[in-house]
């Protein structure tokens, strides 16, 4: 009898074991690359990662000499950008294919040196007509067109960019056409104001920053049209704002064209210039109340070739003013936040463009690129009506080369 029970206890333990070993294992591919860069710049620029993302040129800062600090040469060499990902693909669930991903680099800082950070790490799941992905991914406004150059930091501040945690849903409409809504979160990448960059302003807001988007795909072409709203929360003030896009490409086998346009406000979030400032005082809190900033911004990027790809890339940023009339403090001077503006010599980037020829050479596992970026940038004093008067233009001359083991 003793031997009965314990066969029957045997088998009750030894069930979600037989349970287990009947699902299969989710399968994964690894992938990445390892990338070296070196750079070279003419002059100080607003950057991430030590440099190797460019954004655009600060303006001039008189020494005590009068000779100007950021009119300083440059260069350096990196392996930052070494990337390494794995994708997952696992059973079917709620009648849905399952896969995630994980991808990370070595671009994250620490106080002496560069450490492992999180990319994308999603969860996705896709029906016949329905995809849902949940976790942290390039944000929509990024987008499926964005250029194709050796540079890391994909023509910004011209083409959004941003990774964030977010809920996003893509559904059919046809053969060709999609409707992809998302309500995303700041990490990584997050609005300024007044404590600086920071996640606290979307998440005290309570609600998501929301997109919405309709993208055609056929053959070679896909174009799209999107729009994107963001609400942050300053103290007791809430403000939102409303940005719009408009982008399309074709991919050939050879030829590649790209265009994307945006008219946006408070776009600090995505590495972009303008923001929002201070036009008003709320009574009862005696607090600042706020007004955006509207930017234009467009690039186009063409690309021949390959083995050999050769391409030019061209962006052009400018700033449209703002909604309401600045309100100046008691000394006088305006309060703004974003990229762009120096608070303390009341100076704002009103305008920026880039040129940017590139070369590519496209191996089975190696890719070299070699890349010249001109970037000018107008600067002048802010005025109340968000525009600048005095303009001056400063330019940045950069040359960067790279190479990478794909695999």
């Amino acid at each position: 009898m003793n031997l009965k029970r314990s066969l029957l206890w045997l088998c009750m333990l030894m069930q979600p074991v037989f349970i287990l070993a009947a699902e299969p294992a989710p399968g994964y591919k690894l992938y990445g690359f390892v990338r070296n860069d070196f750079y070279y710049n003419s002059r100080q620029n607003v950057e991430a990662l030590d440099g190797l993302f460019s954004i655009f040129p600060k303006p001039t800062e008189p020494d005590n000499l009068g000779d100007d600090k950021n009119a300083t040469a440059n260069a350096e060499m990196l392996s930052i950008a070494t990337r390494l990902g794995i994708d997952f693909t696992g059973a079917p669930a709620l009648g849905a294919k399952t896969s995630a991903k994980i991808e990370c680099d070595f671009a994250g800082f620490s106080a002496n040196y560069y450490v492992i950070r999180l990319r994308q790490a999603y969860v996705k799941l896709n029906w016949d007509k329905t995809e849902l992905l949940v976790g942290q991914t390039w944000h929509p406004l990024f987008g499926s067109v964005m250029p194709t150059i050796p540079s890391l930091n994909a023509g910004s501040p011209f083409q959004p960019f941003n990774r964030s945690p977010q809920i996003r849903v893509k559904q059919a409409l046809g053969k060709n056409l999609a409707l992809t809504m998302a309500a995303t979160y700041q990490m990584q990448y997050m609005t300024q104001g007044p404590n600086g960059a920071s996640a606290s302003y979307m998440k005290n807001a309570l609600l998501p920053n929301l997109f919405a988007s309709i993208e055609n795909k056929t053959g070679n072409w896909t174009t799209g049209l999107g729009l994107d709203t963001k609400t942050i929360r300053v103290n007791h003030q809430t403000h939102s704002s409303l940005s719009a896009v408009a982008y399309g490409q074709y991919v050939g086998k050879k030829l590649q064209v790209k265009a994307k346009a945006l008219y946006g406000q408070n776009l600090s979030d995505h590495l972009m210039i303008g923001g929002y400032g201070v036009s008003g005082n709320d009574t009862k809190y005696g607090e600042a109340t706020y007004t955006n900033f509207n930017t234009l911004t467009s690039w186009v990027n063409v690309v021949y070739g390959t083995k050999v790809q050769v391409g030019i890339f061209g962006g052009l940023s400018q700033n449209m003013g703002t909604d309401k009339d600045l309100l100046a403090n008691i000394t006088g001077n305006f309060t703004a936040y974003g990229y762009g503006f120096y608070n303390g010599s009341q100076e704002l980037l009103d305008q920026v463009y880039r040129v940017s020829p590139h070369i590519s050479y496209n191996l089975n596992h190696i890719r070299l690129g070699l890349e010249y970026e001109l970037t000018s940038a107008q600067y002048g004093t802010i005025q109340a009506n968000g525009r600048v008067y005095n303009p001056y233009t400063v330019s940045n001359h950069r040359a960067v080369a790279t190479i990478s083991y794909i695999f």
